[in-house]
């Protein structure tokens, strides 16, 4: 029975320290952008710029696009210029604050699904302080009218 009851307070600490830590503020802006890589570039960079988003190897894009080609000339072709027109050169290695940012915007970028499964928790925990925070106040107010009540029926 003893160890039931500790788990149970285990558990509120574990809760409470979650709950508390939803507030962090959350990594900072994006750094993790889809530009050209000239460094890695064969052509434009656009390949190597897409392969270094997604953490691909370049060849194996390169040979992909030209498989695709192959076979659906020219629209991959047309599809690579207006790419490289429109993609900006990339401006050198982004600079993460930490690798925890940089895996947080790999993957928001990659898989958002990922990511919002992350941000949904982070809701829930800053709505479940919220809730206690109502609770608090409620119960609060709650007092400060009946002590009133009690003093108009005193008066």
């Amino acid at each position: 029975m003893r160890e039931h009851h500790h788990h149970h307070h285990h558990h509120w600490r574990d809760r409470n320290d979650y709950v508390h830590r939803a507030g962090a503020p959350g990594p900072g802006p994006n750094r993790h952008r889809l530009y050209k890589d000239k460094d890695r570039a064969m052509v434009a960079g656009v390949c190597a710029g897409i392969a270094n988003y997604y953490g691909w190897r370049p060849d194996g894009l390169r040979v992909g696009l030209v498989i695709v080609t192959f076979f659906t000339f020219p629209l991959p072709l047309i599809v690579y210029v207006i790419a490289a027109f429109l993609m900006k050169p990339s401006p050198g290695a982004p600079s993460y604050q930490s690798p925890e940012e940089e895996k947080f915007w790999r993957t928001f970028s990659t898989r958002p699904k990922a990511t919002f499964s992350e941000l949904k928790h982070r809701f829930r925990a800053l709505d479940t302080r919220i809730a206690d925070l109502e609770t608090a106040v409620v119960s609060e107010e709650y007092g400060l009218r009946k002590a009133f009540k009690d003093l108009e029926r005193g008066a």
